[in-house]
This record gives structure tokens, sequence and C-alpha cells, in this order.
């Protein structure tokens, strides 16, 4: 075996070795491919096998309903054929016969008359039998006709698939050839690497062992020159006091210049040598020309066998298209063949979904049986007032609840000890304020309805009245909750009622409305003892006196 280093340089040999490797890659890449499509063309050549003994069973069935036609078919054309010959036997007997009976002949031509004018085409089995025997000779004939058809579209999907078992057996072929030459190439390629290996592992200890013998040369050379110089110094200083033993300042400012310049002249003379031995190893670590011939020749031959691996696979993968193409036509046309029409199914669409009960009301249970009493009154009259007036009225308490919520002075409730009561000023300009916005919300909806009849405006009378007493009489039901008075016939005065969440106020909002309801000071501690007694504020409200339309004055506690 020769030297590695005759045939090979280290860079080079690792240039090659990276090019194969990815060549490599390429065709195993495109291997594959190939091979996934191979195996996508073998599953649509079973789909169209199956496809195919499919067509053949059908045919078989179709082959056997035909013998079955053709069995019936001539077991009729010979019960036909028996039925006319005894019907024959029949017509001769009865002629024979004619004469022993006492026929005349007219008498048999009237009945031979009547015979032939008879039987009806419709009632004759015999037509029957005729024209189902006619029909199933036309059905046999489209069968036959279709049979001829379906052989022929089976023989040629016969010969189509063997056409492509032939052609999938010359691509397995062309396959095995690419196989055995791919592995050729990796046994040249792993010599290849081998060798490259080899070569740069002896190129590395020969470059490491020559830096260390120049180095060491380098600083023998310097050593060696500084000897000789310092020995030329020495020799020429004792030459010089050997001549002159008197020697002057000046001859020795010269000696040392002349050694100073004589040191800097063996420099130069070092760095040139220097310059010119690297220059010879620049031209000796050229290549030779034969040897870059013979490594270009080796490239391009590397390269044609590439570029022809190249245009093999371009080939085999237009066949696969090619085939891939053909192989979805047929089964295209076998679908087209043997599924019928889908009908596109149109979805029912689902019925909607309930609307979601309404919630339950939650009015407060009524206490007042005269209040009860006229409550349904005037729900009897509600359903006879229009939808304008509801709309009215329900603007005018809500415009209500607004400017009690903002005209009167809201504050969190205390504890009974530490609450204040509200002075008597305060408490009075707060009634004569409400008061006055009672007025102008009970006076403002009757000015459009003077017009009408007194029966609509006593109704919608009652309505305000009726609405205005809900709402009082829930304030005092809550107010009494809270605080348990004694009865009397004036309007409550000292205690302390709670003013009722309003509909859209939010929570900062709600707070106690503390209005005096008895100007007297010494039952106030009486209320405050009676606040933990259950059962007491249905039987104020029951026994407190109920007006049909509550005045200004009742309504100012509010």
């Amino acid at each position: 075996m020769e030297h590695p280093e005759a045939d090979f340089t280290p860079f080079g040999v690792i240039w090659e070795s990276e090019s194969d490797s990815n060549s490599e890659e390429d065709g195993d890449e495109q291997e594959t491919d190939l091979s996934q499509e191979m195996a996508e063309t073998k599953e649509k050549i079973a789909e169209i096998e199956k496809a195919s003994q499919t067509l053949l069973a059908e045919l078989s069935s179709m082959e056997t309903e035909y013998a079955i036609e053709k069995s019936c078919r001539e077991q009729a054309e010979a019960f036909a054929l028996q039925v006319s010959q005894e019907n024959k036997k029949l017509k001769r007997i009865s002629l024979a016969l004619l004469p022993r009976l006492g026929l005349h002949q007219e008498d048999f031509a009237f009945l031979s008359s009547g015979e032939q004018a008879a039987p009806d085409p419709a009632l004759d089995p015999m037509g029957r039998c005729l024209q189902q025997i006619k029909d199933l000779q036309v059905r046999v004939s489209w069968l036959l006709e279709e049979k001829k058809e379906l052989t022929a579209q089976v023989r040629d999907l016969r010969a189509h698939v063997e056409k492509l078992q032939h052609q999938l057996e010359e691509e397995r072929g062309e396959k095995q050839s690419l196989k055995a030459l791919k592995e050729d190439n990796q046994k040249m390629l792993k010599r290849v690497k081998q060798a490259s290996r080899l070569v740069t592992e002896e190129y590395s200890r020969m470059s490491l062992q020559l830096d260390l013998e120049e180095k060491l040369r380098q600083q023998a050379e310097i050593f060696a020159h500084q000897m000789l110089l310092k020995q030329k110094e020495a020799n020429r200083q004792s030459m010089i006091l050997m001549k002159n033993v008197g020697v002057d300042g000046q001859l020795l400012l010269a000696l040392e210049d002349l050694a100073k310049m004589t040191k800097e002249l063996e420099e130069v003379k070092m760095e040139h040598k220097a310059q010119v031995k690297d220059l010879e190893a620049q031209l000796m670590e050229r290549p030779l020309p034969q040897e870059l011939a013979s490594l270009q020749a080796m490239l391009a031959t590397e390269e044609e066998g590439k570029a022809h691996l190249e245009e093999q696979l371009l080939r085999a993968e237009e066949k696969c298209a090619i085939l891939e193409h053909k192989v979805k036509v047929l089964e295209e046309d076998a679908k087209a063949h043997d599924t019928p029409e889908e009908h596109p199914v149109v979805p029912i669409p689902h019925p909607p979904l309930p609307p979601p009960p309404l919630p339950p009301p939650t009015w407060p249970a009524k206490t007042d049986p005269l209040m009860a009493l006229r409550e349904r009154k005037g729900a009897q009259h509600v359903k006879r007032v229009d939808n304008r007036c509801e709309d009215a009225m329900a603007r005018a308490v809500e415009e209500m609840m607004a400017r009690i919520k903002s005209g009167v002075a809201l504050r969190p409730v205390r504890s009974g000890a530490e609450s204040c009561p509200q002075p008597p000023s305060a408490a009075a300009n707060n009634r004569r304020s409400v008061a006055m916005e009672l007025q102008d919300l009970l006076s403002t909806p009757r000015r459009p309805r003077r017009r009408s009849s007194r029966r609509k405006a006593s109704q919608k009378k009652f309505l305000v009245d009726n609405q205005l007493e809900k709402v009082l009489q829930r304030r005092r039901r809550i107010v009494d909750q809270t605080l348990i008075l004694p009865e009397l016939p004036a309007p409550p005065a000292a205690d302390e009622g709670l003013l009722p969440h309003v509909p859209g106020s939010r929570k900062e909002d709600q707070a106690a409305v503390r209005v005096p309801r008895n100007p007297q000071p010494d039952k106030s501690n009486n209320s405050e003892t009676n606040q933990d007694l259950p059962g007491k504020p249905d039987e104020l409200t029951a026994g407190a006196p109920v007006h049909p339309r509550p005045k200004i004055a009742e309504v100012a506690w509010l």
C-alpha cells in the first residue's frame, strides 16, 4: 500500500468526504420519497383489485339471474306449446262429437264464432305468457349488452393492472440496482473517510513535530547569534585594549557605537534569512502540477457520476408521478361505475328553544283586608285603562322616587344609643319639600285629562290613589318591621324609618331617612324597647286608618 500523501491532500479529502455525505443524505431523502410513493401506488392498485373483484362478483350474479330467466323462458315456451297442442286436440274431439250430439253446421259456426269472439287478450293466459316472454327477451338482450360492456371494461382493467404490475417490477429492479450502487458508493466513501482520517492524523502529528523543531531551532540560532556577538565584541575590545593601552573617552564611545551597529546588522541578517526560509517553505508546500491534474480528473468523474444519479432519480420521480395520475384516474372511473349518485341530505333544522319562564312576582304580603279589597277593585279598573295612562303613571312614580331620593339627605343608620333625633326645623323643611313635590306630581298628570269623561277621570284618579297607597303601605310596613310603634290616630312622628331599595340606585345611597313621627319625647324609649317584639307590625298596619285618597300631610313623613 502506497503512502496516503501520494494520492490525497488532507484538505481536499475532507472537502470531498463532506460533499459525499451531503449527496448521501440527498439520496436517502429521495429514496424515502420513492418508497412512500411506491407504497401509495401499491395501496391504490390493491383498491383497484378490490373494485375489480366486486365487479366480477356482480357479473357472476347477473349471469346466474340470466340463466334463471332463460330457464323460465324455455319452460314458458314449452308450456305454451303444450297448451296449443291440447287446444287443437280438444277442437278435433269437439268436431268429431258434433254429429253425435245432433248439432248442425250453423250451430257449429255460431259456436266457433262465439269461441273466436269469446277470448279476451287481457284474460288469456297464453297472451300474458307471450307478453312476459317478450319482456324477458328484451331484458335479457339488454343484460347481455351490458355484460359485454362490463366484460370489455374488466378486460381493459386487467390489461391495465398487468401493465402497472410490469412497471412496478421494472421499478423494483431499478430500485435494487440503485440500492446496489448506493452500497458500493457507501463502501467507497467509508474507504475514503478512513484514508482521509489516517492522512489527517499523520499530518497533525508531523505539523506538531515540525513546529516544535522550528521553535527549538529558532531559539538555538538566537542563542548562538547572541553568543557570537558577545564573543566578537569581547575580541574587538581585547584587541583594542591590547593595541592602545591609554584609551580615551571618544574611542570608547566609538567602540560602543560599533558594537550596536554590528548587533543591528546581525539582526537584519537574521530577519532576511527567516524571510527567505518562509518563502522556500511556501514554495515547497505548493502541490505538483501532476497531482493537481489527477485530483481535477477525479473530481470531474465524481461530478459526472453524481449528475447521472440525479438524472436517474428525476426519471424515477417522473415515472412515479405519471403512475399516480393514472391510478387516480382509474379510481375515479371505478367509483363512477360502482357507486350511485349521492343526493345531499338536507339537515332538518331543530325547533327553537322555548323562552325562559318569567320570574315570580316579589310583591309583599297584604295585611290590611280593606286595602286588599280596594286593590282588587283597582285591579279590575286597571284592565280597562289604556297603555298611555299606565306609561304616564309609571313615569310619574319613577320621577317621584328619583326626586325623593335626590331631595332627602341620606345617611347610614346608627344604633339606638348613638343616634340623635332630627331637629324639628329640618323635619318640617323636609315635609314641606316632599309635600310640594308630591303636589306637583299629582297635579301634572291630571292636566291633559280634563276633557275626558267623569268616569274615566274617576278611574284614573282611583288608579293614582291606589298606586300611591301601595307605595305608602309598603314603606309603612318596612318602617314598622324595624321600629314598632303604639297605635296613634295622628301620623307617626318620633321613630326612625328606613327608605326601601329604589331600582337603579347604588349601594352607597341605601341609607335610612329619619323623620319624627311622635312629638312627645317620652315615648321614644318605648319604641326602642318594642323593637324586638315579633308580630307587632301586622297589628299596627291592620289598625292604622286607611283613607281612599292620601292627603299631602300624611305623605309628608316620607
